[in-house]
C-alpha cells in the first residue's frame, strides 16, 4: 500500500475520560497516524499538549461548536499538507485496523472513483446496532436502504463526522465546513458539498467502530403508567434546537424546488412527532424542549443560523 500521511482530529467537550479511550484507539491503529489535533471546546481546558506525544490542543472556552472545530481543523490539514484527515468526536473507539482498512480500500476503489470521505461501519454503542450512512430521497435525508446486509462497501451521500476519512485532495476544491451550523447536520452538511462536487462517500463494512450516538436513559410513558422504564434517548434543550434547526436548513436547502412543500411538511410532522416524543418520555425542562424544537424549526426555515442558543 502506498504511504499516506495521515493526521486525527478531535472534538473535545468536557468529557475526558471519553476523550481518553478515543486517543487511546486512534494511537494504537496499525497504520500510524502523524498528529492529533484537538478542539477543547470545555470551560475550562481538559488536556494540555504534554498529556501524549503527537498531540496539538487548540483550546476554545467560548465553544465555537463541531462545527467551528471541524472548520478549523480541515483548513489545518490543507496548510499542513496532509493527504488525509481522519475525524472524531469523543466517545468513538474504533477497531486497531480501521485506518488501514479504510486506506486499502481507497487506494483500490479510486482506480475508478473519485472519492471524497470514506469511512467505517459505525455500531451504536446504546442500541448496538448499525448506525448507516444516509442518502438524500426526494426530500428528506434517510438511513442507507440494505445497509446491513451489504458485505464489502457501499456509496452514500452522507455519513457522521466521527470516522470519517476526509480526501485532502478533494477538500481544498470544496467549501469548508460551516461555522454557522454550530452543532448537529454539520458532518451531513459537508458530505453534501461533496456530493454537490462529484465526490463520492464510501462506507467499508469490514472496517469497524463503536460509537456513542447521542445520551440515553430510563424513562417512563407519563400516558402508560403500568409500563415498565425503557431506555431512549434524551436530549438537552439546546440539542433539540440545533438539531431541528439544522436538519430543517439543510433538508429545505437540498431540495428541488417543486418539491420544497413536501420537504416543509415533512419538517412540521417531524417537529410534531418530536414535540409528542418529549411530552411522554421527557422527564423535565419539558415546555423549554418544546419550545426549543419550536424556534429551531422555523429558525431553520428562515435560515437563522449562528450559535444562537
Amino acid at each position: 500500500m502506498s504511504h499516506y500521511k495521515v493526521a486525527a482530529y478531535i472534538t473535545a467537550y468536557q468529557e475526558i475520560a471519553a476523550l481518553n479511550k478515543t486517543i487511546a484507539a486512534i494511537t494504537k491503529q496499525s497504520y500510524p497516524i502523524e498528529k492529533i489535533l484537538i478542539i477543547d471546546n470545555s470551560q475550562n481546558q481538559i488536556i494540555t499538549d504534554n498529556s501524549y506525544e503527537k498531540i496539538i490542543v487548540d483550546f476554545h472556552p467560548e465553544n465555537i461548536g463541531v462545527a467551528g472545530g471541524l472548520k478549523i481543523a480541515v483548513d489545518w490539514a490543507i496548510q499542513q499538507g496532509y493527504d488525509f484527515l481522519w475525524l472524531f468526536d469523543q466517545d468513538s473507539e474504533p477497531n486497531s485496523d480501521v485506518l488501514e482498512k479504510l486506506l486499502a480500500y481507497y487506494q483500490c476503489l479510486s482506480k475508478d472513483k473519485n472519492i471524497g470521505i470514506i469511512a467505517p461501519a459505525i455500531f451504536d454503542i446504546n442500541t448496538k446496532q448499525e448506525f448507516p450512512g444516509c442518502v438524500f430521497q426526494d426530500y428528506k435525508l434517510v438511513p442507507f436502504p440494505g445497509a446491513a446486509t451489504i458485505q464489502s462497501f457501499y456509496q452514500c451521500d452522507a455519513v457522521i463526522t466521527s470516522g470519517s476519512l476526509i480526501n485532502i485532495n478533494a477538500a481544498k476544491c470544496i467549501e469548508l465546513p460551516r461555522a454557522d451550523l454550530f452543532l448537529d447536520a454539520v458532518d451531513y452538511a459537508y458530505c453534501m458539498n461533496f456530493r454537490n462536487h462529484g465526490y463520492e462517500i464510501i462506507v467499508v463494512k469490514s472496517a469497524m467502530m463503536k460509537h456513542r450516538i447521542g445520551n440515553y436513559s430510563l424513562v417512563k410513558d407519563r400516558f402508560k403508567k403500568h409500563i415498565n422504564t425503557f431506555s431512549t434517548f434524551i436530549c438537552s434543550p439546546s440539542r433539540y434546537y440545533y438539531a431541528c434547526r439544522n436538519h430543517t436548513f439543510l433538508e429545505t436547502r437540498l431540495v428541488a424546488k417543486i418539491k420544497l412543500y413536501r420537504s416543509i411538511a415533512y419538517r412540521i410532522k417531524f417537529l410534531i412527532m418530536m414535540m409528542q416524543r418529549i411530552i411522554r418520555y421527557e422527564a423535565d425542562l419539558v415546555l423549554l424542549k418544546l419550545w426549543a424544537c419550536i424556534v429551531g424549526t422555523f429558525d431553520g426555515f428562515r435560515g437563522k443560523l449562528g450559535k444562537t442558543w
